[in-house]
């Protein structure tokens, strides 16, 4: 299956104006919603790998990692940024830079 994430995105953001979110401050809302979703990604990690008080299910986990994905496509768009090109970009730096510096002997 493959989704859109820009049109994603579009929709969540005229979501949020019809909801009385004000197009002001919204780039600096996204950033704060996906450190926010960063956060509770490894908070239910711990839980899911039992590195918590309480356990936690891999589903609120998957759910967890779905939320940081949307909303940085959400942030990217409000910010301006081409996000499948930054993406491309990257995997192409990261093909061509080597995983790790030669062990020394």
């Amino acid at each position: 299956m493959s989704i859109d994430m820009q049109k994603v995105a579009a929709e969540i953001r005229g979501r949020l104006g019809e909801a009385g979110f004000p197009e002001e401050g919204a780039a600096n809302r996204s950033v704060l919603a996906l450190a926010e979703e960063a956060g509770e990604f490894v908070g239910a990690y711990r839980r899911w790998s039992g590195q918590a008080r309480r356990t936690g299910t891999f589903e609120e986990m998957r759910a967890e990692l779905a939320d940081v994905v949307i909303v940085a496509w959400l942030a990217a768009g409000e910010l301006g940024i081409d996000l499948d090109a930054a993406v491309a970009d990257k995997l192409a730096v990261m093909s061509e830079r080597g995983w790790r510096d030669p062990v020394a002997e």
